[in-house]
């Protein structure tokens, strides 16, 4: 299986040496990340087999959210954690999509818009659930931050996973919607959410609304509201956005006679896995698009779902009659020799390796602060 690591190392000084400005310090902290991912750099332990007497050598993963190697065990363990904090009732998986010229301006300056775009998407649900007609109370829900599309180019959105219900007189009281079947109207939300960001910016960074047209019917927001059934196949849906890159190693489906990387993915209009030839730093350039600044929380928790509200949880709980939440515990790793599959021992540790950055190349470009 190709690895992106081999790919930076054999192309990253290229990338480096074309680029026409600063490249920002996280994307460089992502390339020294994922180039020393299981490697001696990174230190590991040695595991002895009995059977075979032989001695094995493992090397820690560097566990970055955006190393396409790393993340399939915080995955699962967060997948189990939400599934066993799910209700008994219909969920609604609601999808808000940033309208086409906000995109660049959000992939421009990540720290200030993303934050702000979780606000106000949060702050416009909770301002529609609160209407009599639709919820009338306060809403619990999940947001994830999804920043790229199959092909891996730069799609901003947010997935909201909503329960049907919602919490009235200080978390006292639980409320339904009138409609099971029927959560609130989309064109409704998205108005709503394009007055309060467009607000937002305005008034906290006045500087960067200049640079957009906010009159133009372009700037309509999307948004879609489906059914999610009890919620759990959302939830591993989204689970894979939580911990993981914006693509995995396993799409990577080797080169061509051309020397172009080959891209899997699946193609949404007829859902057939189909290959995408790019050249090495066009595939680089994809995905430092989602390499997110460090300290950015891409999945938050809002209403009674917050940590906040561990109370009021525990109080819907009871009103539904259930007990409390028991996570399921996935079973522990067991490594195995790998020549025999005999138990292995641990009878080492390995340091971390030291030396210069193996993402530093010799360029008249320095990692930005």
């Amino acid at each position: 299986m190709l690895r992106f690591a081999e790919i930076l190392r054999a192309h990253w000084p290229s990338y480096v040496a074309r680029a026409t400005g600063p490249i920002p310090a996280r994307h460089w902290r992502a390339v020294e990340a994922v180039l020393s991912c299981r490697t001696s750099r990174r230190g590991g332990h040695v595991q002895h087999c009995a059977r075979c007497r032989r001695d094995h050598y493992f090397f820690h993963s560097c566990n970055h959210r955006s190393c396409p190697g790393c993340g399939g065990r915080g995955q699962a363990e967060w997948a189990a954690q939400q599934e066993a904090r799910l209700l008994p009732v219909p969920y609604y998986l609601i999808t808000v999509t940033v309208p086409d010229p906000l995109r660049q301006l959000l992939g421009s300056y990540p720290r200030e818009l993303y934050p702000l775009f979780f606000a106000e998407s949060a702050a416009a649900l909770k301002e529609l659930c609160a209407n009599p007609r639709y919820l009338g109370g306060e809403p619990g829900f999940i947001a994830v931050l999804h920043t790229w599309t199959r092909r891996m180019l730069h799609h901003p959105h947010l997935h909201l996973l909503v329960p049907a219900l919602g919490t009235n007189n200080g978390g006292c009281m639980i409320v339904h919607p009138r409609q099971e079947e029927y959560l609130l109207p989309e064109r409704a939300l998205a108005r709503r959410l394009r007055a309060r960001f467009e607000a937002r910016l305005k008034s906290d960074y006045p500087e960067l609304a200049q640079r957009l047209d906010l009159s133009r019917g372009s700037q309509d927001w999307v948004v879609q509201c489906k059914a999610a059934g009890r919620g759990r196949s959302a939830l591993r849906y989204l689970a894979a956005y939580v911990k993981k890159s914006a693509f995995s190693e396993g799409r990577l489906a080797g080169y061509d006679q051309a020397g172009r990387v080959l891209l899997r993915y699946k193609d949404s209009s007829d859902s057939q896995w189909k290959l995408e030839p790019l050249e090495p730093l066009e595939l680089i350039r994809r995905w430092l698009l989602h390499v997110l600044p460090r300290g950015l929380v891409r999945v938050r928790h809002y209403g009674w779902l917050s940590p906040a509200a561990r109370t009021t949880f525990r109080r819907i709980r009871f009103l539904l009659g259930l007990g409390a939440v028991r996570v399921r515990k996935l079973p522990a790793l067991a490594l195995v020799c790998p020549s025999c599959q005999g138990p292995l021992r641990l009878v080492g540790r390995i340091a971390p390796g030291r030396g210069p950055p193996l993402s530093s190349v010799v360029s008249r470009h320095a990692p930005a602060a």
